[in-house]
Order: C-alpha cells, then sequence, then structure tokens
C-alpha cells in the first residue's frame, strides 16, 4: 500500500499532492451521489485546507482569527446592518 500524504499545509504553504489526494477520497466516498463530481470533491479538499492553513496562522499569530465582537444592543445592530432604519426608532420621543 502507497504512504499517503495528508498534511495539507506544510511550513505555510498548500501541499498541492495532499489536497488531490483528498479530493479522490471524497470522490470515492460519494460515488453512490451521481451529482457529486470530481469538481465537488476538489472544492471541499480545498476548503479543508484554507481551513488548514488559517489554524496554521492561528499558532504564531493568536489574533489572526479574532472576528469583530457583535454588538450588544439588538437595535445598534439592526441599525448597522441597514442604514435606513435608523429613522424608524420606535421611541416614542
Amino acid at each position: 500500500m502507497k504512504a499517503r500524504d495528508y498534511k495539507l499545509v506544510k511550513d505555510g504553504k498548500y501541499n498541492m499532492k495532499a489536497i488531490m489526494q483528498r479530493a479522490w477520497v471524497y470522490m470515492k466516498q460519494n460515488k453512490a451521489f451521481k451529482w457529486y463530481s470530481f469538481n465537488n470533491a476538489l472544492k471541499d479538499a480545498w476548503m479543508d485546507a484554507h481551513l488548514k492553513m488559517d489554524d496554521y496562522k492561528a499558532q504564531f499569530n493568536p489574533q489572526y482569527l479574532d472576528y469583530p465582537k457583535p454588538a450588544n444592543n439588538f437595535r445598534q445592530a439592526l441599525m448597522d446592518l441597514d442604514p435606513t432604519l435608523r429613522c424608524y426608532d420606535s421611541s416614542w420621543r
């Protein structure tokens, strides 16, 4: 049996061989689905590789995965999403 290389990220670079091997594994696992093509398998393998790269970058820079905190006020969060809601304040003033 061949030795498989499934490390998707090596030294901060994408391992193309491992990504292709993972895509073929996904293709074989999902061959019962008619709609699941090699294109879908390759997209899934690349998604895994991107997640591994995020993990790799987060090891060296913990602030890499810090996302903005949501607003505590629901009304303020809605106004941030849709600025036209500012004039529709429900207060009685």
